[in-house]
């Protein structure tokens, strides 16, 4: 396939595969690129990115209950960032992947086997995709390069047992990761990167046992159970950590190792309506999350009464209750389900900003969360269908009083769709509400509330047209009306483009047109 559309967006896509009773070869790729876009206002706001993957699949089959598959991938990216201080340069990925699985072993109805390796080196910088902004906190070139190398692995039993199912098996992955960053003076100018010694920062483990069990009670009954346990552990290899000023300062926790225990499990029931096309479900799950490296690793305060985040952070343990509906005939599907949930020791970040410099505080909250979505699809005729769906989220910090900031707004999304022979056309109306349950400058490692949101509207078409069996043509513009708006899950604009020093949420693009070109042999 080909792509062509508004902002210089350009994509060109290959999946291509051969084989036989013995065996297949697959290779996929693609390479896509797009400018900086216009927002509904007419502003531009920088945006430009590419990027380029590869991947391959060699597997093979020498009877039915048998596979040996071998994997490989690669590929590389960059990107300019509006919403932040440095843009991603780099975002080198490579993989590595043996899956086997055999059926039909007597007592053992199926065992998997998996390994895997996967590497990520990414680059920051400053100046390669923009200018330094000489009002900033890093007015001169400068550059941070982490990545992170993982290895890790996967067996699984499945046992048949009469009216029960059941998949047991362990998991393990061990995960390094890895920085270093460029300098700037005014007697030297700027020092790459490159010229600078890794210094390996942690390591992280995990080792996890896990079982499922299916329970077919009846034919309109099932009951699925679940559960697992992991042996969490990670070690800080910093010597040295940044204070607020930028000066480094003895780590306490150097050389340190934590380590968790975590144990998760849920049960399911499953019941089919008898004279109707209906399923319900209710659902109680308990998980814990050990923090990852980010959680651990990037703030720059500490916990009240703590060392630093890798020595106060606690793992979240969320416990959660899911119920809900699925209907579906020769016409008409819906479903709608609820959740409700506790979560102990949940990750918050607060932002703060002193003597220009930004700073994060990480540390454990509890918090409840809810939340409820609903859809519907109706084939009006044979060639007219219509849908709709409706989400809500909702969180509170019950530790500090406040909303659990990051919650996205109400949601709804109607859409109608035509298809008829080789014709086939569609329209979407994406309806957000307002978002006035905030916290500002609290949220996640990813971003913060920076501020209540505005609802908006936004249309779009598109249509396709069949050539011929083997060539499709798909038009479509997104933003029909040009719509000036921002999601409540945003970021703030960056000074270096001009954005100003109050936080403002950065715009999606306005109208944009694509077509799409198939070719299917």
């Amino acid at each position: 396939s080909v792509l062509g559309g508004s902002n210089g967006r350009f994509d060109k896509t290959l999946d291509a595969a051969i084989g036989n009773q013995t065996g297949y070869l697959r290779f996929t790729g693609n390479d896509a690129k797009s400018d900086d876009y216009d927002d509904g206002n007419g502003d531009t706001v920088p945006s430009r990115w590419s990027k380029w993957n590869g991947d391959i699949a060699l597997g093979w089959t020498p009877d039915a209950d048998t596979l040996l598959e071998f994997t490989a991938g690669k590929g590389d990216g960059e990107a300019r960032y509006a919403g932040r201080g440095m843009d991603g340069s780099q975002f080198l990925r490579e993989s590595l992947g043996l899956r086997f699985e055999k059926s039909n072993l007597g007592a053992i109805d199926k065992l998997e086997a998996q390994l895997y390796y996967n590497y990520a080196d990414h680059i920051m910088d400053n100046f390669r995709l923009r200018a330094p902004d000489p009002t900033s906190m890093m007015p001169m070139p400068m550059a941070a390069q982490v990545d992170r190398r993982t290895l890790g692995g996967r067996v699984a039993l499945t046992f048949e047992l009469d009216k029960v199912e059941l998949v047991t098996g362990v998991d393990a992955q061990r995960s390094e990761h890895r920085a270093r960053s460029s300098s700037y003076s005014m007697m030297t100018g700027y020092t790459d990167a490159d010229e600078f010694a890794w210094e390996k920062d942690a390591v992280m483990r995990n080792v996890g046992l896990f079982s499922e069990a299916t329970w077919y009670r009846s034919d309109t009954t099932r009951w699925i159970g679940g559960a697992r346990l992991d042996r969490a552990e990670t070690k800080d290899y910093r010597q040295s950590i940044r204070s607020m000023m930028g000066m480094a300062t003895p780590n306490p926790t150097a050389g340190q190792t934590r380590s968790d225990t975590l144990p998760s499990g849920f049960v399911r029931y499953e019941h089919d309506l008898s004279g109707s096309p209906a399923t319900l479900y209710a659902g109680l799950g308990h998980a814990a999350r050990f923090p990852d490296y980010w959680e651990l690793f990037s703030a720059s305060l500490a916990p009240t009464g703590e060392l630093n985040a890798f020595d106060g952070i606690e793992p979240e343990k969320t416990t959660q209750l899911d119920v809900g509906i699925q209907y579906q005939d020769a016409r008409l599907q819906a479903w709608a389900s609820a959740y409700a949930g506790q979560v102990d020791d949940f990750i918050l970040f607060r932002y703060s900003t002193m003597m220009g410099m930004r700073r994060s505080q990480a540390y454990n909250v509890d918090a409840r969360i809810a939340g409820a979505e609903m859809g519907v699809a109706y084939d009006l005729t044979e060639r007219w269908n219509a849908d709709a769906t409706l989400a809500y989220a909702w969180g509170e910090n019950r530790s500090d009083g406040e909303p659990l900031p990051q919650m996205p707004p109400l949601e709804a999304r109607l859409g109608l769709s035509y298809a008829h022979n080789n014709w086939s056309a569609g329209a979407l109306w994406r309806v957000v509400a307002e978002q006035s349950r905030v916290d500002e400058g609290a949220g996640n490692v990813v971003g913060q509330d920076i501020g209540k949101s505005g609802g908006f509207g936004v249309f779009s078409l598109n249509g396709a047209y069949r050539l011929s069996e083997q060539l499709k043509l798909s038009v479509g513009v997104d933003n029909l009306f040009d719509k000036a708006y921002a999601e409540h899950l945003n970021l703030a604009g960056n000074s270096a483009f001009g954005y100003p020093a109050d936080s403002i949420a950065i715009n999606e693009p306005g109208r944009s047109l694509w077509a799409k070109l198939d070719f299917d042999f």
